[in-house]
């Protein structure tokens, strides 16, 4: 778990809880279900699946993986013995909405019967969104700094309460600066720089997570020489249906209210 050292687990942020997932070769993370919301960003390795709702995808380096609510889900990894499996273990992050939970007791857990849910295997399915289609659209789009949110086909957030995207920083370039009600985590998927976040300043590299608290403005900044990509995921989807979303500089007074 990758908790806040000013709180207690499960607080990443206010309202987002990240932590690391290693799983070995032949191992199997049980079946369950929970209330929960999950998207799994693929770190590394090969032979990785999960199961969702019947369905067993491959688990493919950055791939963004969602586990929806109070779906039976298991994971998995392929030994060497088997095709497309090696002895190495695969390792994700893992984003949920579980310090949520913690004011609302509405959270509940259910073990399967068996260590795996019957599920037949797929290729694609919608709750796989590939690295290939989004580094594609990050490489298309023109700009020194571009971000490209993670959508489902009809063109909704991939989920109520957490939403993803990409970002691509050219070598030596920065992001807007940025002030939002909004808590973040970013996890690094290739280069190196720096973020200002408040007061403080953070280096970071390939493979490292950080996250952004709410209403504390930060930037990213790409070193010199590196083209930069990184993965987020927030809580904008639960802030705007609450309408307590807002950006500084962007605040527009309305008499109505909607």
């Amino acid at each position: 778990m990758l908790t806040n050292p000013a709180r207690e687990a499960p607080y990443t942020t206010d309202t987002l809880y990240a932590g690391l997932q290693l799983v070995q070769p032949r191992e199997t993370a049980p079946a369950h279900r929970h209330t929960a919301f999950a998207c799994r960003f693929i770190i590394e390795g090969r032979g990785g699946f999960t199961a969702v709702h019947g369905q067993r995808v491959p688990m493919r380096p950055r791939d963004v993986i969602v586990t929806p609510t109070w779906n039976w889900h298991d994971h998995g990894k392929k030994g060497a013995e088997e095709e497309g499996g090696d002895d190495q273990p695969v390792i994700w992050l893992d984003g949920l909405d579980l310090p949520n939970f913690m004011h609302f007791p509405v959270h509940f857990v259910e073990h399967y019967a068996s260590s795996r849910y019957p599920a037949e295997d797929k290729d694609e399915s919608p709750i796989v969104f590939s690295w290939e289609k989004m580094s594609a659209k990050l490489n298309a789009s023109s700009g020194k700094w571009v971000s490209v949110p993670y959508l489902k086909a009809d063109g909704r957030e991939i989920g109520r309460v957490i939403g993803a995207s990409a970002e691509r920083l050219d070598a030596s370039s920065e992001s807007p600066v940025v002030r939002e009600t909004a808590s973040s985590v970013y996890h690094v998927i290739e280069g190196s720089g720096h973020s200002k976040i408040g007061e403080s300043t953070i280096s970071w590299k390939q493979g490292d997570t950080f996250c952004i608290p709410a209403w504390h403005q930060y930037q990213h900044f790409s070193n010199e020489g590196v083209k930069v990509y990184l993965y987020r995921f927030d809580d904008k989807p639960m802030l705007n249906a609450l309408g307590f979303y807002r950006a500084e500089g962007d605040d527009i007074e309305k008499f109505v209210s909607d």
